[in-house]
């Protein structure tokens, strides 16, 4: 990596912009031409690190533009390597430091994800990267230049944010927390998903609308922050055995082969080998605000995003036919903190007690139970994990969750029939519990049996 000389405003074309976020600050920083200014979406990441409440160590941030954010963190103790393959990003980013007072704190260099020879610093617990989110251009007419291109424009393939995850997964920092800013309306071809899927847990800090796009700073972690599961080759059943786990950090237990796993109404749930049955201990921060029935839903709604299927009220993960291929359970009990999150899901369909039931090679393919528990793993710890330093999911964010789950079937036109009549779903309570219209008048359920539901190419 080349280190660029000092910034010499007096020969590049520049501006001058004051930098402030939260009360800290204003900065005067010098932007030159080519380089990326603090814009809505700098701020919306310096929101979001000034959410965090970690404790401060080695922060690295790709693509530092003019430093704003570099000068930030060290002006919240954070010990900074920066970097910019743009050099006169580099350069002014050494002059911006140098003018604030963090010059003993923030370490420039050129270079970056992609480059020859970079890689993350040892010891560092905070990556921070406003990652270029424009589609790449076809036309050669409209491209940028090639150093404007690289502070705006994403890859394909992954986008740049695979780049960086290749990079992370060789680095081996236990409690590594990396936080980017990305589009998620319209999706550019960086997306969380792929991290998740990779088994990465994932959690919106922060979010803004700009128009027709839709930005998120988004925090990335190791579910348990690399304390891993406990996987046994058989037992009765996880939700029995999870009774075993402490009660403090992201407890989970996975069995192999189970074989008196529990449905809803303590029926009997049939699994297989290469089956996913497991159950998480989880801690609840507010216990008086999170209803049980709501976690189910979320829970159900973030499954279902990863695997790729729908949700059916309160507890199914279905396919598009409304055939089952997994599902949820929640229980508690008054000499245990927390709740048991238990889920089911089958790897193929096949033939169960004279139904047929649908599994994740439906949409997934054939994946291992490994991976596909390992991306399972991370959706739930997105949204349940308490992790040092993060702010907990709000139970309005639970509920925003739950409802996206079940309006994707309500959209390709399924329907309840709610004590033999034909409803409308308009919502869900806080608790969970469905809110049905019939002719008028509200009604709000608690209870699955009083619900049958119809799909239009199914059951």
């Amino acid at each position: 990596m080349e280190n660029s000389g000092p910034f010499d405003d007096s020969i590049i074309p520049h501006r001058t912009l004051d930098f402030s976020v939260c009360g800290l600050g204003p900065w005067s920083l010098v932007v030159p031409a080519t380089v990326y200014p603090p814009r809505e979406d700098t701020r919306i990441l310096a929101d979001a690190i000034l959410a965090l409440d970690l404790e401060p160590s080695t922060a690295v941030e790709v693509g530092c533009g003019s430093g704003a954010l570099s000068i930030l963190l060290a002006e919240n103790g954070w010990d900074v390597f920066a970097f910019d393959v743009n050099p006169y990003a580099v350069a002014a980013s050494r002059s911006n430091v140098e003018e604030s007072g963090h010059s003993n704190r923030v370490t420039v260099n050129e270079g970056g994800v992609g480059e020859p020879g970079w890689k993350i610093p040892k010891g560092t617990g905070l990556i921070v990267w406003n990652l270029p989110y424009l589609n790449p251009l076809d036309d050669e007419a409209l491209q940028l230049e090639p150093i404007e291109e690289a502070s705006m424009t994403d890859i394909p393939n992954g986008g740049w944010s695979a780049e960086l995850m290749s990079n992370v997964c060789s680095c081996d920092e236990d409690g590594l927390i990396v936080l980017l800013l990305m589009r998620s309306d319209p999706k550019s071809p960086s997306n969380k998903e792929d991290w998740m899927r990779e088994g990465w847990s994932s959690r919106v800090i922060k979010s803004l609308r700009m128009g027709d796009e839709k930005i998120e700073a988004v925090a990335f972690w190791k579910p348990g922050l690399g304390l891993s599961p406990v996987i046994v080759d058989e037992c009765n059943s996880t939700m029995t055995e999870s009774q075993s786990l402490p009660e403090d950090g992201w407890q989970r237990i996975r069995s192999r082969r189970q074989y008196s796993g529990r449905g809803r109404g303590e029926s009997k749930w049939e699994s297989q080998d290469g089956d996913i049955t497991a159950t998480w201990r989880v801690a609840v921060e507010d216990e008086g605000g999170v209803f049980p029935g709501l976690i189910q839903t979320s829970v159900g709604a973030a499954v279902a995003n990863i695997i790729g299927c729908r949700t059916k009220w309160p507890n199914d993960l279905i396919d598009k036919q409304g055939m089952k291929l997994g599902g949820i359970m929640v229980e508690s009990s008054s000499n245990e903190l927390g709740i048991r999150v238990g889920v089911g899901i089958n790897s193929s369909p096949r033939i169960i007690s004279g139904d047929l039931v649908s599994g994740w090679s439906e949409t997934l393919g054939p994946v291992s139970a490994d991976v596909v528990f390992g991306s399972v793993d991370s959706s739930i710890s997105g949204i349940l994990e308490v992790v040092p330093g993060l702010p907990s999911v709000s139970s309005e964010a639970l509920l925003d969750l739950s409802w996206r789950g079940i309006s994707l079937s309500l959209s390709e036109g399924a329907f309840p029939s709610f004590s033999g009549n034909e409803a409308r779903v308009v919502g869900l309570d806080r608790g969970g519990g469905l809110i049905l219209e019939r002719e008028g008048d509200l009604s709000i359920v608690t209870d699955l049996d009083t619900v049958e539901w119809f799909f239009p190419n199914g059951s």
